[in-house]
């Protein structure tokens, strides 16, 4: 096990800095005196890098840049400051996943003395944080998870979503019996870590016929929209063990890839909830966001295009009243609703199984799982999500 000192020091020889000094640096603006050759380090018997680099010549332009505001390697703004003063980069940095190195090694933007600067995030989401167990992949932390490259000041109506603004956002695969090769697209998931998707459990419960997930997509129809999307077999799928497809409660489900996902700008996770206030809170009075590629209207044609939405929050004791004559459902603390009094917008069929997601910090949430409604945007009767700080230790149990 390593301490936290040696991996800084690790951290910041294997880093090939932004401010890598190139051969044309070196002719015109660095003294050729002081440089180190190459490099090779065996760390636990891997092979890690071949670094060159100028290390003083780096030091020198960390003097005047170090201070300057910076981006990290997800496009998330931030400041260049010593990574000992940077929490949420310190608290990845002590958990020693192989799946962030790269990440860390990417965020590196100078030195101080003998220790890397990094590009720490503005917000610091680390305050009030109640302990949650680690597994090998997670949960996750800000700047690794939530990170949105989408405008989303308000949304007063479903819109085609831009490439970016959902990148946790999974579109699952179900085999076609007329064309095994071509998936069909009937639910939607979540990625949380390298290696899991969130979804809900009526979106695999007695489907065996579900094989894959697609992920970093933005027009499911067009190869011109600018993505770049992946597609992934799923390894295995693990439904909540007292999922009752009656009433719909427990409706949450993981899925795990058969291989992890290296992470980019366009495909990256959301984060779980496992923060105050945000673990224990009813998220009533807020406008968290939708997304997917599910039907437009109640019966309905799906549509191709990603789309996003903003919803209330709906008090537990109006959902109660809308659903009474509804004598299967259950509306308790493990469910979120939210939609329009007056209806027109909300999740639809083939939306199941997608993410709501709440902004906190500047970074994105999990907070619930489209689970089911009344038809769809029908005028008095909400949406019904999953409530994700529910089942945290269901989640992060199976994170492995």
């Amino acid at each position: 096990m390593w301490t936290v000192g040696s991996l800084i020091s690790f951290l910041g020889l294997l880093q090939i800095l932004p401010y890598y000094v190139s051969a044309q640096d070196s002719e015109s603006n660095v003294n050729e005196t002081s440089s180190f050759d190459s490099l090779v380090f065996n760390v636990n018997g891997s092979l890690i890098s071949r670094i060159r680099f100028k290390v003083e010549a780096a030091r020198n332009k960390c003097i005047s840049a170090c201070t300057l505001p910076c981006v990290n390697p997800l496009g998330a703004n931030g400041i260049c400051i010593n990574i000992k003063q940077c929490q949420p980069l310190l608290q990845i940095l002590q958990a020693q996943r192989p799946e962030t190195i790269d990440f860390l090694r990417a965020s590196v933007c100078g030195f101080e003395g003998n220790d890397p600067r990094v590009c720490c995030p503005n917000n610091d989401n680390d305050t009030d944080n109640k302990e949650v167990k680690n597994t090998s992949y997670g949960p996750l932390q800000p700047p690794i998870c939530g990170t949105s490259h989408g405008e989303h000041n308000r949304i007063v109506g479903g819109i085609p979503a831009t490439l970016g603004s959902w990148p946790w956002i999974t579109a699952l695969g179900y085999r076609n019996k007329k064309n095994q090769d071509i998936p069909r697209f009937l639910c939607g998931g979540t990625l949380i870590s390298t290696r899991h998707v969130v979804t809900a459990g009526h979106c695999v419960y007695q489907r065996n016929n579900l094989f894959m997930a697609r992920l970093g997509e933005l027009d499911l129809n067009s190869t011109t929209d600018g993505a770049d999307p992946i597609d992934i077999l799923i390894e295995n799928k693990i439904l909540h063990p007292q999922y009752n497809p009656t009433s719909y409660t427990n409706d949450i489900a993981i899925i795990r890839l058969a291989e992890d996902i290296p992470f980019s700008r366009n495909i990256h996770p959301i984060c779980l909830p496992v923060i105050e206030p945000l673990i224990n809170t009813n998220f009533e009075n807020t406008f968290p966001f939708i997304a997917g590629w599910g039907s437009v209207y109640f019966n309905g044609p799906t549509s191709s295009r990603l789309l996003e939405l903003q919803i209330p929050v709906v008090k537990q004791d109006i959902c109660k009243d809308s659903f009474k004559s509804f004598t299967n459902a259950v509306i308790d603390n493990r469910i979120i609703c939210a939609g329009f009094a007056r209806g027109g917008k909300d999740a639809c069929q083939g939306d199941s199984g997608g993410p709501l997601m709440s902004p906190y910090n500047k970074s994105y949430y999990l907070i619930g799982v489209v689970s089911y409604g009344y038809r769809c945007a029908e005028p008095g009767y909400p949406g019904v999500y999953t409530k994700v700080s529910s089942f945290l230790d269901f989640i992060i149990e199976n994170l492995i």
